[in-house]
Parts: structure tokens; C-alpha cells; sequence
């Protein structure tokens, strides 16, 4: 399970990177929501957000990557990420630590929740 989870947290970041809407449309939960210093964003925020992909992300390092198994269905990956994210063509550092809550829907990994707090 922890595997996994570290490995689909990592195409969760990668599809970040690339404005990849198709895959939070598929991994979010329909009531699936992220807590971050934009505010509380929804699946109906979330998946044309990424689409545009304003401010790229250009690097997103993970470490300290815990996963808590809270039962055989639900689990956190919980981390710090080094983002750098180009803004009006500068790059700028966003360093958070962040949260997923992942649950397992008939076999099938989705995320429930996701929480950013910045550095």
C-alpha cells in the first residue's frame, strides 16, 4: 500500500506540472476538497484550475514522505514539497508541507482531501 500511495502522490505532482486535468478528474473523490492558501477548493475548482495551469509548477521535490494507515481503505501521505512555480515568467519558491488523504473505492485509490501549508 505504501508504494502505492507514494507513487500515485508522485503522478499527482507530475500531472500538477503539466496542467494534467484528467488525472484530478479521475483520482478526485467528487466531494473531495484541498485546503490551501487559496482556500477551500472543491473537484468543480480544482480540475479547470489545473487545465489552465497559470503559474506552472517547474519543480516539485518531496521529502520526510510519511504514510499513515489509518485502516485498509483509507490512508495519509503526508510530506514537505519544495515547489518552484514560474509566476509572470520568475521563478518563485513555495515551500509547503502538505497532506493526502487517500481512500481506497473497490480497489481503486482516490483522493478524499488534500491540505497545503506554506512555509
Amino acid at each position: 500500500m505504501n508504494e502505492k500511495l507514494l507513487q500515485l502522490e508522485d503522478l499527482l505532482w507530475k500531472a500538477n506540472r503539466e496542467g494534467d486535468g484528467d488525472f484530478y478528474e479521475k483520482y478526485l473523490l467528487d466531494d473531495a476538497v484541498a485546503v490551501t492558501k487559496f482556500g477551500i477548493i472543491d473537484k468543480a475548482t480544482a480540475v479547470p484550475g489545473i487545465r489552465i495551469n497559470h503559474n506552472p509548477f517547474v519543480r516539485t521535490d518531496r521529502s520526510d514522505e510519511q504514510v499513515i494507515v489509518v485502516d485498509e481503505h483509507t490512508a495519509i501521505v503526508t510530506y514537505r514539497v519544495d515547489v518552484t512555480a514560474l509566476v509572470d515568467g520568475n521563478e518563485v519558491a513555495l515551500p509547503s508541507y502538505a497532506s493526502t488523504v487517500w481512500t481506497d473505492v473497490h480497489g481503486d485509490w482516490r483522493i478524499a482531501f488534500h491540505q497545503q501549508t506554506a512555509l
